[in-house]
C-alpha cells in the first residue's frame, strides 16, 4: 500500500497569532488539548482536503520528545502507512541506508504506532499506522 499524506504539521511560536492568520484565510479549526480540555495547544483545521495542524512548541515536544525537537517554522508531513508492521520495517530500512530516525516508533496513547524520521534535506516526516485491537 502507499503512504497517504494526512496530516501537515505546522509547529508556531505564537499559537494565537497564527490561529488568527489562518482563520482571516477562511480556514476553519476546532482546538486540541493534551488533556482533552482545557485552553487549545493546537488547532486542527476542518474541510481543508488534507488536515493542517498547528502546535504550540509545548505541545509539539510532547508527542515528539525527542531530539532534536520540533521548534517554530518547522513543518512536518505526516504520512499514513498501512500497519504497525510497515511502519517498523520503513523506520528499519530508512536507518539501514543512513537515514535520520529521529523519533523511533511508538505506540501512542491516541491509538497509533507514531515515529519521525527527516527526509535528505531535513524536514521532518511522521509515519503513522493504526494499532490493532489488541494494542500491537
Amino acid at each position: 500500500m502507499t503512504p497517504v499524506v494526512v496530516q501537515l504539521n505546522l509547529i508556531v511560536a505564537d499559537l494565537d497569532r497564527s490561529h488568527r492568520f489562518y482563520q482571516r484565510l477562511g480556514v476553519e479549526f476546532i482546538p486540541r488539548n493534551r488533556m482533552g480540555a482545557g485552553p487549545a495547544e493546537a488547532w486542527v483545521s476542518v474541510g481543508t482536503g488534507i488536515t493542517v495542524v498547528l502546535h504550540s512548541t509545548g505541545f509539539a515536544h510532547w508527542w515528539d520528545e525527542s531530539a532534536p525537537q520540533p521548534v517554530a517554522g518547522g513543518a512536518q508531513m505526516d504520512l499514513q502507512v498501512d500497519s504497525p508492521e510497515r511502519l517498523d520495517a520503513l523506520v528499519a530500512a530508512i536507518a539501514a541506508d543512513g537515514g535520520v530516525v529521529i523519533k523511533p516508533p511508538a505506540d501512542m496513547p491516541w491509538g497509533q504506532r507514531f515515529a519521525v524520521v527527516a527526509d535528505p534535506d531535513g524536514y521532518r516526516v511522521g509515519l503513522k499506522a493504526e494499532r490493532d485491537s489488541s494494542g500491537a
